[in-house]
């Protein structure tokens, strides 16, 4: 079956999906590092005031925002090391590979044809490699250090030359047919995931629900920032509670989707071009007829796949919602089915969904 793949007869930045991924890293550094910045700033505000109840209730609200929040910039330091050292000046290498069992110290190495040893912290890509027995590299540089994707993948992975001259142990390659969608243990992961889903109205219940504590906390004594700080975090849950809501209910017609599921369907779809603060949406063939699909909650690896092979890949279906995935791939979400429509409707994202949705205007037209 056909998977995403980068170019590999272009510098590997001007590939579509690679600038994509580094686009997708730009904006969530760029959006949590903002708020982070923020929060960071009242919580030092709330730490030189009198140490009232609701200043310290404020206090713990903003710092924990700041430290969640300022991951992200931290992670895309760490994701976009390749970019900085000019990795991705070069075109991306398809290497066949074999995969060694896992170290004892958690990492794991890939045995390239070309007698380079890579380790790194792999995550998911050793059982697409052990598939595919290949990978798409770029280095290694003088330093020995090299930038790895997969077939199938919208991300990237560091990693370093292996000097030690050990031996590895490779793991065999198994033919896995490809069956019932929750049969296959990478998918299995993800819907372990889309269950979670479920309970997404937890998003709104929880922040609300700190807001209101700290507002009363602030009463007596008076801490008008607690009063503040408590205020927003309670408006910013209460306005979210329809959205998370409406989503718990899409996640959990997915589930049902996914569970009542005995095989993988895949269906032609032409992606519409993308707008700001509009569903990611196309035409797909579905087995009913033509059908207007819309992605409520996009999944990179999900739209890239789409996007690269212009095949999407069911996973169930329940009434007018589908799961949709990539076998052998970790990743599900679900999309709306109109099959009596051919354009979307003016039906742009709700507002507080604005702020986390990723930006795919890299995709090819």
């Amino acid at each position: 079956m056909q998977y995403l793949e980068p170019r590999t007869d272009v510098p590997a930045k001007d590939d579509w999906s690679t600038g994509l991924i580094l686009q997708d890293l730009r904006w969530g550094a760029k959006a949590l590092g903002g708020i982070a910045v923020v929060a960071g700033a009242g919580a030092v505000t709330c730490w030189l005031l009198p140490p009232a109840p609701g200043n310290i209730g404020a206090l713990v609200v903003l710092a924990l925002v700041a430290v969640l929040c300022g991951l992200g910039p931290l992670m895309y330091r760490a994701e976009t090391r390749a970019e900085r050292r000019g990795l991705l000046e070069q075109p991306w290498r398809r290497v066949a590979v074999r995969v060694a069992e896992k170290h004892d110290d958690g990492t794991d190495r890939l045995l390239l044809d070309d007698g380079v040893v890579l380790r790194g912290w792999f995550e998911d890509f050793p059982d697409m490699a052990l598939e595919r027995q290949e990978v798409f590299v770029c280095g290694p540089d003088a330093g020995g250090r090299a930038v790895v994707r997969v077939a199938g993948f919208a991300k990237m992975e560091n990693a370093k030359v292996d000097r030690g001259g050990d031996e590895h142990p490779v793991r065999e390659r198994v033919e896995r047919p490809l069956g019932r969608p929750l049969d296959d243990p990478a998918t299995a992961k993800a819907y372990r995931g889309m269950r979670w889903g479920v309970r997404a109205w937890l998003w709104s219940a929880v922040p609300a629900a700190f807001g209101a504590a700290v507002v009363l906390l602030s009463l007596v004594p008076s801490a008008p920032a607690g009063l503040v700080v408590g205020a927003l975090v309670l408006v910013v849950g209460l306005l979210g509670v329809h959205t998370s809501v409406e989503i718990s209910g899409w996640y959990r017609d997915a589930v049902t989707a996914v569970d009542n599921s005995a095989q993988w369907t895949p269906v032609t779809v032409t992606l519409f071009p993308w707008q700001p603060n509009q569903h990611v949406a196309g035409l797909a063939e579905m087995p009913g007829g033509l059908a207007l699909v819309q992605f409520v909650l996009p999944d990179l690896n999900v739209i890239a796949n789409i996007a690269d092979t212009g095949v999407m890949w069911i996973a169930g279906t329940h009434d007018d919602v589908i799961a949709v995935g990539v076998p052998r791939v970790p990743v599900l979400t679900f999309a709306a089915v109109q099959p009596d429509r051919d354009v979307p409707e003016e039906d742009p994202i709700p507002w507080i969904q604005r702020f986390t949705q990723p930006d795919f205007s890299g995709l090819p037209r």
